[in-house]
């Protein structure tokens, strides 16, 4: 028995189990999961800002709109990075059955893809959530970030190892 097999594919359920949950919170549960970023970085701006409003009512309005802004890069980055993090356990996966780095990364961009597009249905059925290719996009692009460093890893390890 591959132990390394095990652990990277239990890796593999791990991180695609907490995409599933995420995706599975409705709306207010997920915006309460991103305030827990949101509102220490908000709180820096608002300390640092040095800004003066003329209004309250202009002070509230900006701030709103820093707090809608961080939240969807908050959001968005935690969906990259999951994506990543899932392409870079399937790679150490896909490579204890001796897959060339070529196939298990075009492997890896495929699965990725479909399970983001799984994931966004799923999160259709979720109340107050909804569905976006976009979505889909960003979590492609997490994994084509650990592709592309998993490529170069592997490259200048190959040309380190010439020497």
């Amino acid at each position: 028995m591959n132990t390394k097999r095990v652990i990277y594919g239990i890796c593999v359920l791990a991180v695609m189990t907490v995409i599933f949950l995420f995706s599975s919170q409705n709306y207010d549960n997920t915006m309460k999961t991103s305030d827990l970023i949101v509102k220490p970085i908000e709180n820096v701006i608002k300390y640092n800002t040095g800004k003066s409003f003329e209004t309250i009512e202009a002070e509230q309005s900006y701030f709103s709109k820093v707090e809608e802004n961080l939240d969807v890069v908050v959001r968005k980055s935690a969906h990259m990075m999951l994506f990543a993090i899932l392409a870079i356990f399937l790679y150490l996966w896909l490579k204890t059955f001796y897959i060339d780095d070529y196939n298990a990364l075009m492997l890896i961009l495929v699965f990725c893809s479909i399970y983001a597009g799984i994931d966004e249905i799923h999160q259709h059925f979720v109340n107050k959530r909804n569905a976006r290719f976009t979505d889909v996009c960003i979590d492609e692009f997490g994994a084509v970030i650990s592709v592309v460093l998993v490529w170069l890893y592997v490259k200048v390890k190959n040309v380190w190892t010439e020497f």
